[in-house]
């Protein structure tokens, strides 16, 4: 009796080992991490599960459901849920701006086509787009697709090359082009031209003696020859004064 008795208890013991085993294993997601969310699709990628902001449409991956810090307009997306765009997605290619840090992330897209935008001072998100400089044209398309100049990068900030580039606000500065401190940049004048700081002062006339190559503006200084003669400039009124005066002699000063 006492045999029968230690067996069952050996049996019940054994399988209440067996069931705390079982429910106590850790298992390893595609993703190397233990009791990981991650799940392997059908086209043989290791998804992870993520947060999405159904208001700003962020995506934060996340590892386990501990790391999952859910606000009030967040949930979690597991890797094979039916409405998570990323299961399956390397089976197909779609076409789009993949950096998540771009203004037009498209989180569908699987393939960058180039078309990644950059916010500009207004808070516009202005677009990579295909000019043509014949006609002007100017068509938001694929990098690929553009048989003409890609405007991109750093050219798509630089006002100079995207009239689009801050024309929703306004950019104070000169708009003169003829002042000192004129701004390409700016399309609201504020009133701070300055036309004297660039100025500089001195003779201006080639055959003074005190030319000024850098001088902008004459400021009556120049001094010539007293002796009006000497047209060669070498102290000396002589023959090569004579044939200079003769080589232009009958010739109207119109």
């Amino acid at each position: 009796m006492n045999n029968v008795l230690g067996l069952k208890s050996l049996m019940i013991c054994c399988l209440l080992m067996t069931f705390y085993v079982v429910s106590n294993a850790q298992e390893t997601d595609c993703a190397g991490v233990v009791n990981g969310l991650a799940l392997e699709d059908e086209c043989g990628d290791c998804q992870s599960a993520y947060v999405y902001n159904f208001i700003t449409h962020s995506v934060t991956f996340v590892a386990t459901e501990d790391e999952a810090d859910l606000g009030p307009n967040d949930i979690l997306v597991l890797p094979d849920d039916p409405g998570n765009p990323y299961w399956n997605q390397s089976c197909s290619s779609v076409l789009g701006c993949t950096d998540p840090m771009a203004c037009n992330f498209d989180y569908l897209a699987t393939e960058d086509d180039g078309t990644c935008g950059i916010t500009d001072d207004c808070g516009d998100c202005q677009l990579p787009y295909c000019y043509n400089p014949v006609t002007h044209e100017v068509s938001y398309t694929a990098a690929a697709d553009c048989g003409n100049v890609w405007v991109s990068g750093d050219m798509l900030s630089n006002p100079a090359m995207n009239p689009y580039w801050n024309a929703s606000c306004d950019v104070p500065g000169c708009t003169y082009s003829g002042a000192c401190n004129y701004f390409m940049g700016a399309n609201m004048d504020d009133g701070s031209c300055d036309y004297e700081s660039c100025v500089i002062s001195g003779c201006t006339y080639e055959s003074a003696l005190n030319y000024s190559p850098d001088a902008t503006e004459d400021d009556g200084s120049c001094e010539f020859s007293s002796c009006l003669a000497d047209l060669n400039s070498d102290g000396i009124v002589g023959t090569q004064d004579l044939l200079m005066f003769l080589s232009e002699f009958g010739f109207s000063c119109n």
